[in-house]
């Protein structure tokens, strides 16, 4: 690692320490020093927010930044920085041109071919992405390098200024002698971390509180606030926009989350002179902010509403199934067939755009692509958007088209069990002992059966059915060997059991349970598993012996 580089990061960490309300500056010098020392043109920075859904774009150094700017949001999952995120995974490409999972077209426009995004991620969350960008390949494996170097000590820098902003804020509403008082001190941290002109709290139950009353608009619709249902809201962004805000401010509104709950709503507004991106560099830092300080603000007098559910609840593992507003629809309520079975096509490439040709191909299969095809393509979509999207659809689109391509990125909650199965067995794989095995079990507890399977010949949806099952299956395998570990032997006897019902020719789970069985004395079940293995194999496993029963 280049000195230069090192020195920066020690700056970093210390200036933080002492002064995190620095944040955007330092970021900025870091930002600028990365990009030098590796002989890369950009370099970006995408913090997630806590609930690690989402990462918001928050520092920048380099050109182009129209191009970078098309996409300042990426959900996790989504794009490189988002695949690197959900996976904790480096991505690394020499040919952007050719790479489908690069979703910033404007940018490979513009003659970009090398790209990396490296998570930076602590045992119990990803803080956030670091990425940078070249027009040539020439310096990407020694930037790749750099960036793994520096990415466990910044992710633990990053995490600590988070936390001491969330630590401050709370010593802040905690002195607070009255609800009011409590929530004007939320405020006015937030402000004075991000340099915002004013800010409101508008809670489920209660009175509203200003910084500066009567300066911020009331909100024309504050029950149908996407805000109140999880999800930011940014003025003028492309994707998060707020058509109930008004255009001529730059706001952002924050969900205000306690317990799993949204407990009301944070509008902070900005300056009208500012860049376009400072507003997404402001919405993780307030998240992380009001992390800690929510369940002190006592908003209300009584229990606050509960939270609505998802708009959508979508279930793929297993038998597919669509709950909407919390009623169970059935293929009738599709109206066309085509229409179900588009909606699986596009849940399958959760947030990735998929062809009109991909889409035509699949749906109406040895007919020639064309009007005709193109026109029923078309109907059907719109038969899908009249069932999944709420009546205020042109606030919250379900289906959104990316030039010659849709995909299901809804602008509203949705629940998807694959989405949630895969972050939990990610999450355990970060974690030791009982710890892991809980989060394992939460996330089989979702594994109901394979992907789709009722649709066991479509080849669309093979991959994602093998890699969700190999998911399962490692879960299952970490989880027996810290049960082996800590002497749980009918735990694990159940783990290496539930493998074998899952993928009856899984080899290894069948000599692990002859081994298992055979240590606790248990020949005779060791000698019927070992026969199930012969006939599962086909021949004498070669490296398992029968088990014998009298030693």
């Amino acid at each position: 690692m280049p000195t230069q580089l090192m020195q920066t990061l020690s700056w970093t960490a210390g200036t933080l320490s002492s002064d995190p309300r620095q944040f955007f500056h330092v970021v900025r010098v870091l930002l600028d020093d990365l990009r030098r020392a590796t002989g890369m043109d950009v370099a970006e920075l995408f913090l997630a927010d806590p609930q690690q859904t989402t990462l918001f774009l928050s520092g920048y150094s380099g050109g182009d930044h129209a191009a970078f700017f098309e996409r300042t949001v990426f959900r996790f999952g989504e794009g490189f920085p988002g695949r690197a995120a959900q996976e904790r995974a480096v991505l690394a490409c020499a040919g952007l041109e050719d790479e489908p999972r690069f979703v910033r077209g404007r940018v490979k426009t513009l003659g970009y071919h090398a790209f990396v995004s490296v998570p930076l991620a602590l045992p119990h969350a990803v803080i956030g992405v670091l990425n940078l960008a070249a027009h040539s390949a020439e310096q990407l494996e020694g930037a790749r390098h750099s960036l793994e170097q520096i990415a466990p000590l910044l992710a633990a820098s990053l995490y600590a200024v988070l936390t001491s902003l969330s630590e401050r804020t709370l010593e802040r509403v905690q002195a607070g002698h009255s609800p009011d008082e409590r929530a004007l001190g939320l405020l006015e941290e937030n402000l004075r971390a991000t340099s915002a002109l004013r800010a409101a709290l508008h809670p489920r139950q209660g009175e509203v509180v200003e910084t500066h009353p009567g300066q911020i608009r009331p909100c024309p619709g504050p029950e149908r606030c996407p805000a109140l249902r999880g999800l930011v809201q940014i003025s003028g962004h492309a994707e998060l926009n707020c058509p109930l805000q008004p255009g001529d401010v730059q706001t952002v509104c924050l969900p205000v989350w306690s317990g799993g709950e949204v407990i009301g709503v944070e509008t902070v507004q900005f300056s009208k002179a500012l860049t376009p991106g400072v507003l997404t560099e402001a919405a993780a830092p307030l998240l992380w902010m009001t992390r800690l300080a929510a369940h002190a603000l006592e908003l209300g007098t009584g229990r606050p509403e509960a939270a609505p559910g998802p708009w959508l609840e979508i279930e793929t593992l297993g038998a597919f199934r669509v709950r909407r507003d919390g009623q169970v629809l059935t293929p009738r309520d599709f109206k066309r067939r085509q229409a179900h079975e588009l909606l699986k096509l596009l849940v399958t490439r959760w947030g990735r755009p998929v062809t009109v040709e991909e889409l035509c191909d699949a749906l109406w299969p040895g007919e020639a692509y064309g009007q005709r095809v193109l026109a029923r393509l078309h109907v059907t979509l719109n038969a899908l958007r009249q069932v999944l999207e709420p009546p205020e659809a042109e606030d919250a689109p379900v289906l959104v088209r990316d030039g010659g391509a849709y995909r299901f990125a809804p602008g509203l909650p949705v629940r998807l069990d694959v989405q949630d199965f895969e972050l939990l067995v990610r999450r355990g794989d970060t974690q030791h002992g009982e710890e892991a095995v809980t989060t394992y079990a939460r996330a089989l507890e979702l594994y109901r059966g394979d992907f789709l399977e009722d649709d066991p010949f479509t080849d669309w949806y093979v991959l994602e059915r093998d890699y969700l099952r190999e998911l399962a299956l490692r879960a299952l395998f970490r989880t027996a060997d810290i049960q082996r570990e800590a002497g749980q032997w009918q735990s694990a006897q159940t783990a290496y059991t539930r493998i074998l019902t899952i993928d009856p020719n899984r080899f290894e789970a069948y000599a692990a349970l002859i081994d298992l069985l055979t240590r606790r004395g248990r020949l005779e079940d060791a000698q019927s598993c070992w026969e199930r293995y012969v006939r599962a194999y086909g021949a004498v496993p070669p490296d398992c012996p029968r088990p014998a029963l009298f030693s």
